[in-house]
């Protein structure tokens, strides 16, 4: 083996400083910075997620206050078809109107006793029974009950009873019991 030369002695001194000032910059500088841009990365994702969570969140929030719009809207609607109780003999009388525009001659329209009822956000109601008894040719009655469907009133038919009396033929004798709801208050 042939000795080294002061010359290269120098040389592998300086490579020897050099590789240690590499490993020092390496796992001094360089790794931290690594780990930190990976971090980051991590970080960036992250934040990347909930971004989208957030515009997905956003698209049903604008469809949730649409359909929220429209159900506001029905109800709307649905509550002015709703009598309070000083509207019942206005009520009364329109299904009394129907009848006559039905070619109908009423026998009696008798309220029975509220029903409990329910409550929808602020809104108490009742459920009205409304008993009528009809004196009617067939095909009256089933004009009577499409104009019912048209009543500016909710009123549903709860029950139809038809019986044939061969003492007002061609008419029929006709029970029917409907009910509305009731508001008692708007609280």
């Amino acid at each position: 083996m042939k000795k080294l030369g002061a010359k290269e002695k120098m040389m592998l001194k300086y490579f020897g400083i050099f590789a240690a000032m590499s490993l020092i910059f390496q796992y001094a500088l360089i790794q931290p910075a690594r780990l930190k841009v990976a971090q980051k990365k991590v970080e960036v994702q992250q934040i990347n997620d909930e971004i989208q969570q957030a515009y997905e969140f956003l698209r049903n929030l604008n469809a949730i206050r649409e359909e929220a719009d429209k159900m506001e809207e029905l109800w709307q609607i649905f509550r002015t078809k709703l009598p309070d109780s000083k509207q019942i003999p206005v009520l009364l009388n329109a299904l009394a109107q129907v009848a006559n525009k039905a070619n109908i001659n009423y026998v009696s329209i008798n309220t029975k006793p509220l029903e409990a009822g329910d409550q929808q956000g602020k809104l108490m109601y009742n459920r009205l029974p409304i008993e009528i008894k009809l004196r009617c040719r067939y095909r009256n009655l089933g004009e009577y009950l499409a104009n019912l469907r048209e009543m500016p009133r909710l009123v549903k038919v709860e029950s139809l009873k038809i019986f044939r009396n061969k003492d007002i033929l061609p008419n029929v004798e006709v029970t029917l019991n409907v009910y509305t709801y009731v508001l008692t208050n708007e609280g």
